[in-house]
């Protein structure tokens, strides 16, 4: 009996180890499940960061740019009633002084009055006159330049006279050294086709008997 008793109790603290063993092994591969899992919702919580970080950006930038579409759409409404305005106002007609003359220098506007009844028939002779202002655009360093070439196409005793010299108020005319990059260039010459080669003579030596 007391032998029985020792192989139970034997047996039991075999089973005992055995168990021991099973459920430390389940126990290490539980918590290694757990790292890995802990792990993954690290990851997902990043990542969910990240997600929201991106959104906050995403509406930050879709504000911004409904402010810039209202701002536009206000600055487009302006424009167009603007536009309507300049439709609507008298046309300003400008005439150009030199057309084919580019001139280092800046843009300038010389209005210029002609009145016949102070100059005599002689003076005018050669000169075209108009009635009113005419506004001329031309090319020159400065407002006193500008004045006195109109004054010497447009003289005084002819019955014109200079009103008033004032810096281009035109927009999008500049004057570039590059000639490419400027508004006011001298047009190309066309190319001309070159005169055909003149034919050579054929010269027969005759030989002397």
């Amino acid at each position: 009996m007391t032998g029985m008793m020792l192989y139970f109790a034997l047996g039991l603290m075999v089973l005992t180890v055995l168990s021991n063993r099973y459920w430390r092994r389940q126990l290490a591969l539980t918590r290694i499940a757990m790292s890995k899992l802990k792990e993954k919702v690290d990851d997902v919580t990043k990542e969910v960061a990240d997600v929201a970080s991106d959104y906050a950006q995403l509406a930050h930038h879709h504000a911004e740019t409904e402010k810039r579409v209202q701002k536009a759409e206000i600055e487009l409404q302006a424009a167009i009633l603007e536009l309507d305005r300049k439709k609507a106002s008298a046309l300003d007609r400008y005439f150009i002084f030199d057309r084919n003359e580019p001139r280092p220098g800046r843009f300038w506007e010389v209005a210029v009055r002609f009145s016949p009844a102070g100059a005599s028939f002689a003076d005018q002779r050669g000169f075209r006159g108009w009635t009113g202002v005419r506004r001329y655009l031309l090319i020159a360093d400065g407002d006193r330049e500008a004045r006195e070439r109109v004054a010497a196409r447009y003289p005084r005793r002819a019955g014109f006279e200079v009103v008033e010299v004032a810096g281009c108020r035109l927009n999008g005319l500049t004057v570039n050294r590059i000639s490419e990059l400027s508004t006011f260039r001298k047009p190309g010459k066309p190319e001309e086709d070159g005169a055909p080669a003149r034919p050579q003579r054929r010269t027969t030596s005759t030989a002397q008997s």
